[in-house]
């Protein structure tokens, strides 16, 4: 089908429904789906996490190369999947990689599915059985050329390495002239662009002065962009005090307030901060450089989807119980996939919404919902039931001995010449019992001696 023939139907390519793999990585092969809202993947290191991430990100290649400012994204030779070769210890590649997604439709629009394949290690990734998704790409793009109201969807990649993984600088002259479409520009890629988002910033700021005091520019919806980025931000790091993003020339980059600590560089804030200060902000003025003609409101309005590897990136466990619902509520629109090692994370959040990274018992690379919703109970709950982790830490010189003083505390024994030798030895390694224990333990101790007493 060609870029001419495109349907309405198309519309629904920016929530994906269902990912198939095939060779790629460590899947031989490999089907997902993805709730149209928010997917939380969870698994252990090494379980596929970020594969899946990236998978979707070569799904997506070739509507963001339609772009004029977009970079398709393809397989690499590394992608493919090495399987051993007999008993020995030598790996070849499996060929072809295949990578086909499947977009949500609904009672309008119908579902629509389109592939890449990577069919040896000289070949190019294939674009032929992606040409639904790349027509949608190229009929927005032409579209763009005439009608400045055309909405675009948000499609952005932010790795687990985005607080140093930048990517180089290009300083532009026209940065705030350019096309709509350098909202695409590097958003399939997981490193940061901080740097880019500071330079528009300082420019937009400064251009959006000149143009509140010089006549001629009443059209222009700079203002309301800046204001759209700020709003996000601060909406997303208020619960932590901070407030008031803006570039500030005092001291030549961005910065936020804080009501004890002033004002301060976003260079200087904590990793936690500076985290989801660029991940909100970097996101936010794509959503206003796609869809300027929202003004404020585009980071509300746009959809699309959002890739977030490590949605916990350096975020106090308070911050990680919170992290999902202030980014749903600053991008309504956006379907979220995320992956996340924070059982913080998963207890607010229903079980519909985790898929869970595992081999089954034959061995077949699965992604399933857990058993039992996490969501509003305790860490501990979604850490033993959603991750397969025993709360306690298995430390063995410990162990033994906390679980027999435990039963003798539990048996109204907790003063015996036993126990007390067992607790010394705990003292000692370091382990204190929490309050509710030792009222607990002590309870039970007087309680046996009272039996004791009473016994005839």
């Amino acid at each position: 089908m060609g870029f001419k023939e495109i349907s309405p139907f198309m519309m629904t390519f920016h929530r994906l429904q269902k990912l198939t793999l095939k060779n790629f990585r460590r899947f031989p092969s490999f089907e997902m789906s993805f709730h149209p809202e928010l997917t939380v993947i969870v698994g252990l290191n090494g379980q596929g996490k970020t594969s899946v991430l990236d998978a979707i990100t070569i799904a997506y290649g070739t509507f963001i190369g339609a772009f004029d400012l977009g970079k398709a994204k393809h397989f690499s030779r590394n992608d493919a999947h090495y399987l051993r070769s007999g008993d020995g210890p030598e790996s070849e590649q499996q060929f072809p990689v295949v990578v086909r997604a499947t977009a949500y439709g609904d009672e309008v629009y119908a579902t629509q599915s389109w592939r890449r394949e990577l069919t040896g290690p000289k070949n190019r990734t294939t674009t032929k059985d992606a040409l639904p998704i790349t027509g949608y790409g190229r009929k927005l793009q032409k579209e763009l050329r005439t009608d400045a109201g055309v909405d675009l969807p948000v499609i952005a990649y932010y790795g687990s390495g985005r607080l140093w993984q930048a990517h180089k600088n290009i300083e532009r002259k026209t940065v705030l002239s350019e096309s709509r479409t350098m909202g695409y520009e590097d958003c399939l890629s997981p490193a940061s662009n901080f740097t880019q988002l500071q330079q528009w910033m300082a420019k937009a700021t400064l251009a959006n002065l000149q143009q509140q005091q010089v006549p001629g520019y009443d059209h222009s919806n700079l203002g309301p962009r800046i204001e759209g980025i700020s709003r996000v931000v601060n909406q997303v790091l208020a619960p932590e005090g901070w407030h008031n993003f803006h570039f500030s020339f005092t001291h030549e980059e961005l910065a936020m307030g804080h009501p004890e600590q002033g004002i301060l560089p976003v260079s200087l804030l904590s990793d936690g901060v500076r985290s989801m200060v660029s991940l909100a902000a970097d996101l936010a003025w794509r959503c206003t450089r796609l869809n300027g003609h929202w003004g404020a409101d585009a980071p509300q309005l746009t959809e699309g989807i959002v890739l977030i590897d490590e949605v916990d990136l350096h975020l106090h466990p308070t911050w990680q119980q919170r992290v999902i619902a202030t980014l749903r509520e600053a991008f309504p629109r956006i379907q979220f996939i995320v992956t996340t090692h924070s059982p913080q994370v998963l207890t607010t959040i229903r079980k519909d919404n985790i898929r869970v990274l595992a081999r089954d018992e034959d061995g077949r690379w699965t992604a399933h919902e857990p058993d039992i919703s996490p969501l509003a109970h305790e860490s501990g709950d979604a850490l033993a039931l959603i991750m397969g982790t025993h709360p306690r830490p298995e430390i063995a010189d410990i162990i033994s001995d906390l679980y027999a003083y435990e039963q003798l505390a539990r048996a109204g024994r907790a003063v015996s010449d036993e126990a007390r030798q067992i607790k010394a030895r705990l003292d000692a390694a370091g382990f204190e019992f929490n309050a509710a224990d030792q009222a607990l333990f002590a309870f039970l101790a007087a309680k046996a001696e009272k039996t004791k007493a009473e016994t005839p």
